[in-house]
């Protein structure tokens, strides 16, 4: 990676030019990246908090929910839109892969972080209500930068995984959609652990994104230290699979070429 380290300041344009042309000539322009998040989390709080009356367990409260779901449900947007974005980044930019020479790791990269914008400014908003509705958060708030660098390093190994594949097998960034949905179902991110049945906590536990949100929630919401089980797994599945992520992505590129 130092390699694409030496081009942070290309990837900091990427990102500058995704930013500002998702935008373009819309009147409300960057804050459309607040307003976005913001009603899909008030349909789903209406839907779940106020039509399904899903509570937190032993909680009676509305907002509870509503900031329980918040912090689960933005970093999981940031997640979902980074990977599904970065499915099809390759063949989105062959143009610059066959005619400039830079490395095409750069593609997934900007991408990725180019939603984790959003991410933090959609943090910012949760700031906002927390404090409003819960006062100030504890010190383990300061848990929320390892949080951040987990989901990138999860995230970017997908990105490099189905970037690469997608060169290969086109029907990968298609398949995204259907994916996402059920895996967002599947996530414990409007409901809560246990009301899932005994039976199906299996398919918690191989779930790794029950354990990223879970160490948001940590952060966020509980103001707590995660617990062993949930952040050492974590932390050791995120680097082995960045590395072999890395290692994957670069053997598949050299018949980027011929494909593209």
């Amino acid at each position: 990676m130092t390699s694409i380290f030496e081009y942070r300041g290309l990837i900091w344009n990427f990102i500058k030019r995704d930013i500002s042309s998702k935008y373009v000539g819309s009147l409300l322009g960057l804050y459309w990246s607040v307003i976005n998040p913001i009603i899909t989390l008030v349909v789903y709080i209406l839907v779940f908090g106020v039509f399904l009356k899903v509570r937190l367990p032993g909680d009676t409260d509305i907002w509870d929910f509503a900031l329980y779901f918040a912090a689960g449900f933005l970093p999981w947007i940031a997640f979902q839109t980074s990977v599904m974005r970065a499915a099809g980044s390759i063949i989105d930019n062959k143009n610059y892969i066959k005619k400039v020479p830079f490395p095409s790791e750069i593609f997934p990269i900007y991408v990725t972080l180019s939603e984790f914008v959003n991410l933090l400014i959609s943090l910012g908003i949760f700031f906002a209500l927390f404090v409003i509705l819960k006062g100030v958060p504890t010190i383990f708030i300061l848990l929320l930068p390892l949080a951040i660098i987990l989901q990138m390093m999860f995230t970017f190994s997908l990105a490099f995984f189905l970037s690469s594949g997608s060169v290969y097998f086109r029907d990968i960034p298609q398949m995204m959609g259907a994916i996402f949905m059920i895996w967002f179902w599947a996530t414990p991110i409007a409901y809560t652990v246990n009301l899932i049945p005994a039976s199906f906590h299996w398919i918690v536990t191989l779930n790794p994104a029950y354990y990223m949100l879970e160490i948001y929630r940590d952060a966020l919401f509980y103001g707590k230290l995660p617990e062993l089980s949930i952040i050492v797994p974590f932390i050791i599945f995120s680097v082995v699979l960045f590395v072999v992520s890395i290692w994957f992505f670069r053997k598949t590129k050299r018949g980027f070429g011929e494909l593209l």
